[in-house]
């Protein structure tokens, strides 16, 4: 439900919107005179509505992730490593403007928009994209997504489960 709706309020703003050009199509987010409240459809609430279906629609596949861990007996890594991602969405688009005090601080959904909101952000904050820890950190993170997706791959790759799914020694 979440997804069908969000997927169709998308459609709908960029029908509203200036332009079909995939690239170009931008949902922005209230304007920062509006605080915390609910905006006008045309003027950021569609970009209200669909944080609340993408988060929405986020949690349920974690917790569909959960229940297909649980009935293949297997751990919980992957809707663990997956809720990191969306509280990492969540923290961009709710926590971080509330604590500013606007949703107009959350990111637009659209290509370029999100791209200009990207640089306009690092700007902002005195180029932290060019700050040594921050290129390390990020450098890290995706390095060590790297190597356990390379663990991860050789353990099942040289892992023999048995017909009754245990390993056989």
């Amino acid at each position: 439900l979440f997804r069908k709706v969000g997927t169709a309020l998308i459609l709908y703003g960029a029908a509203i919107g200036p332009t079909w050009n995939i690239w170009r199509i931008s949902i922005a987010p209230p304007d920062l005179s509006y605080g915390l409240g609910l905006a006008p459809l045309a003027e950021g609430g569609l970009w209200q509505i669909i944080t609340i279906c993408a988060i929405g629609a986020f949690a349920s596949w974690a917790l569909r992730e959960v229940e297909i861990c649980r009935k293949l007996g297997i751990g919980y890594h992957v809707p663990f490593a997956f809720s990191v991602a969306i509280f990492a969405y969540v923290t961009l688009v709710v926590i971080r403007p509330m604590l500013l005090g606007a949703w107009g601080h959350g990111f637009p959904y659209g290509i370029f928009s999100h791209l200009d909101w990207v640089s306009n952000v690092g700007y902002q904050y005195l180029h932290f994209h060019y700050n040594p820890a921050h290129m390390l950190a990020v450098s890290l993170f995706f390095t060590t997504t790297l190597a356990l997706s390379l663990h991860g791959g050789l353990i099942l790759s040289a892992a023999n489960p048995g017909r009754d799914g245990t390993l056989e020694n």
